[in-house]
């Protein structure tokens, strides 16, 4: 049974910008070493292996 709810976790109001964690954060989902980069590696090498049969 799942349940979703609308309200935050923790309310976090930044003062100002921070662009160094800006830039980690951007890596974390799409840099070169990000999830989605990785996920894509994996279902490539999972293709390109080729079997008998």
């Amino acid at each position: 049974m799942f349940r979703h709810t609308k309200r935050l976790q923790f309310e976090a109001k930044p003062e100002r910008p921070d662009p160094v964690y800006a830039r980690k954060l951007q890596e974390l989902i799409g840099g070169a070493f990000g999830e989605m980069s990785v996920t894509m590696q994996y279902l490539f090498q999972g293709w390109n292996c080729r079997m008998e049969g």
